[in-house]
């Protein structure tokens, strides 16, 4: 096990590489620098010119030699290639606890992929720390100075790893924790009654993966995009580490859906420890605290909920959901204005009836001891998307549905909202039989 740190000898990579020699210090594991020279590429019959690497081989010695007075083993470790490809081969190679990097800032040249710290952060599999703020490490390592941090905390898994990074941090030196869970705004308001039961929810989560550590906790439910508004807290506060955990969503996947974790490595302030879902592994099947019950107001409702309540352990809360279609996006409401308004009116007309038909359920089942139960009608074109997005938004620990019992047929011809849901959900789905006719 290492620590593996890129280095372009600018000061911002030297400042990493000091954070990241005092990191391998404390943890009593080796550095591994690495350096990558310029690529050369042959065509053809052409004549190759070789660059001359010897005095980038040279520095990169000197710089391994300066890290050694720290006293700690540093392996020397000179590559040709892409910085990002290089860097993540060398990662897998040889077990990482850690990728340290320097963020040298956001420049009008940048490229559009993101900066080498934000791809190697989304695509490794080991945690990364992006460092900013050299100093304020240097002096909480040389225990100096108490660090601050913020954490993230998403109410499903994505931050399970995240919080156990929080623990071995204070196992290093002293830090004074805040845990925030930032999450969108439902078309109905938050009570303060679920206000507070979110935020509970949050200290139930941190308390139990961290006992020991005190911290303070709050959640945010926001109009605005969930990253800005954390971006926002960490401006806000005397932090010198940012602690999030990530999917790493790649290609179309992050296109389509903006990734939280890598807006706030972009314009985060201050240092940010990205660490994926994969870099821990789980000991236990988690318990079941929160599930989303996706309703179709069909007749299989009840049975839906009673599921639903039997996941849970103890304690817990229930989201109720229904989907009412939107009207279609192929339509243009200025050229078939008529289509559009029939779709629309039908749209709230469905919302309406799906608001009392959830409220009409067996008040058996709406008021069951110790179960929070909420409810949100959705308007959305695709409803296994919105299913996935609404579990995901209310850190669902599991999704309770039920099915149509479609044939093998029709489900392949007409598409199956479970089999969408199934196949993109990042918990699991437990589905109801239909009722036998």
């Amino acid at each position: 096990m290492s620590i593996l740190c890129a280095t372009d000898f600018s000061p911002c990579a030297q400042g990493a590489a000091d954070v990241a020699a005092l990191l391998a210090k404390k943890l009593k594991l080796p550095l591994r620098l690495l350096h990558c020279g310029r690529e050369y590429i042959a065509m053809g019959e052409l004549p190759v010119i070789v660059p001359d690497d010897r005095p980038e081989i040279d520095r990169l010695h000197a710089e391994a030699e300066r890290l050694r007075e720290s006293g700690v083993q540093v392996v020397e470790d000179f590559r040709h290639g892409s910085t990002v490809g290089e860097l993540l081969a060398a990662a897998k190679e040889q077990p990482t606890a850690l990728i340290v990097l320097g963020f040298a800032g956001r420049s009008a040249g940048r490229s559009p992929r993101g900066s080498i710290a934000e791809d190697v952060a989304e695509r490794a599999p080991f945690p990364t720390l992006v460092v900013r703020q050299p100093d304020v490490l240097l002096s909480w390592l040389r225990d100096a100075a108490v660090l601050e941090l913020l954490l993230g905390v998403d109410l499903g898994g994505s931050s399970d790893a995240a919080i156990a990074w929080l623990g071995k941090l204070a196992g290093m030196g002293r830090v004074k924790a805040a845990a925030s869970h930032v999450g969108p705004a439902r078309d109905q308001a938050t009570t303060p009654d679920e206000h507070q039961a979110h935020e509970r929810d949050v200290w139930d989560k941190m308390h139990a993966a961290l006992p020991d550590l005190p911290l303070t906790v709050h959640a945010h439910e926001v109009a605005r995009s969930p990253a800005e508004h954390f971006l926002g807290l960490a401006r806000g506060g005397a932090y010198g580490m940012v602690v999030i955990g990530t999917r790493q969503r790649h290609g179309l996947k992050r296109l389509a859906s903006a990734s939280f974790s890598r807006r706030v490595l972009a314009y985060a302030g201050t240092n940010v420890l990205c660490v994926p879902m994969k870099a821990v592994v789980p000991t236990a099947v988690p318990g079941i605290r929160r599930v989303l019950a996706a309703v179709s107001l069909n007749g299989q409702d009840c049975d839906v909920l009673r599921h639903a309540h039997s996941l849970l352990a103890g304690d817990g809360e229930i989201r109720l959901v229904h989907v009412c279609r939107e009207p279609s996006d192929g339509i243009n409401p200025v050229i078939a204005s008529r289509v559009y308004f029939d779709q629309s009116l039908a749209a709230a007309r469905e919302h309406e009836e799906a608001e009392k038909r959830l409220q009409a359920l067996p008040s058996s089942l709406l008021h069951a001891p110790g179960v929070r139960i909420t409810s949100e009608v959705l308007a959305h074109h695709d409803v296994p998307s919105a299913i996935c997005a609404a579990a995901e938004r209310f850190g669902a620990d599991a999704i309770c549905m039920g099915s149509r019992g479609r044939s093998r047929v029709a489900t392949a011809l007409l598409g199956s909202a479970v089999q969408s849901v199934l196949t993109h959900a990042h918990v699991p789905v437990f589905v109801t039989s239909p009722p036998l006719s």
